[in-house]
């Protein structure tokens, strides 16, 4: 509780709003979180350095330490987000003795009711419904999602798409549509708030060879969290076949 005062009022004398986020930092477990990393490295002699460091060098954008006891090294980092495979450039690296230490994102509202839930994943939340049914279609999934005050799950960051990945294969572990769909335009992928999808995300979502359109209509980004092969990726496939699905509530819906 002292530890988590000192952060917040060393933190408040840098500059950065408490309404922004929860200024508290939490140690991932193994490889379970990753971050990429802002800028170069530095020797600190305590976590608490590094992190104010961090937050005096690159303010707001720092959401995320990379740190080693032993040595002191510090390294700054983004949003922590879960494994994704194809993101090469993340930290720590695989067997490194560096530790991921995060800050929390604001927790939403979630109104708990037709089985909605808050889910976590390094320290990214969102208000969650996972389907125990399947929808006839992918119109069929967004009018049961929108009839509960909801939409499709919008996987637009590399931290929510770790929080849609997490969710489908722990619980679900079936195949289930994503918000994200080319029906408009091919080729053109637009996740249901409307955001496209960023060249960033294009790189490390898709499956080898995807998406590819086969036989001209498919259009709907689909997971299969139980192919161990595509853990952290995404292919394009039919609309119109029976499917799991995500639904979010949030202000933004």
């Amino acid at each position: 509780m002292a530890l988590t005062l000192w952060i917040f009022l060393a933190l408040e004398v840098l500059g950065a709003s408490s309404e922004v986020r929860q200024f508290f930092l939490q140690q991932a477990s193994g490889q379970d979180c990753q971050t990429l990393q802002l800028g170069e490295s530095w020797i600190s002699h305590f976590l608490i350095d590094c992190h104010l460091e961090c937050i005096r060098r690159y303010s707001e954008n720092c959401q995320a330490v990379v740190y080693n006891s032993q040595t002191g090294n510090c390294r700054p980092g983004s949003v922590a987000f879960g494994p994704i495979e194809k993101v090469a450039t993340s930290i720590p690296e695989t067997g490194s003795s560096d530790k991921l230490y995060y800050v929390r994102q604001p927790i939403p509202p979630c109104n708990t009711s037709n089985s909605f839930a808050l889910y976590d994943v390094c320290g990214t939340s969102a208000c969650l419904y996972l389907s125990t049914s399947r929808a006839e279609n992918y119109s069929d999934a967004r009018t049961l999602c929108s009839q509960m005050d909801s939409r499709l799950f919008v996987g637009n960051t590399m931290a929510k798409f770790s929080l849609l990945w997490y969710t489908s294969k722990t619980y679900i572990n079936d195949n289930l549509f994503t918000g994200l769909q080319d029906i408009a335009v091919e080729g053109n992928f637009v996740w249901e708030n409307g955001e496209a999808l960023s060249d960033e995300q294009n790189q490390y979502i898709w499956t080898p060879g995807n998406p590819d359109n086969s036989g001209g209509n498919q259009h709907c980004a689909i997971a299969f969290p139980e192919v161990s092969s595509k853990k952290t990726t995404l292919d394009d496939a039919r609309c119109d076949l029976n499917r799991h699905y995500i639904c979010e509530r949030c202000s933004q819906c």
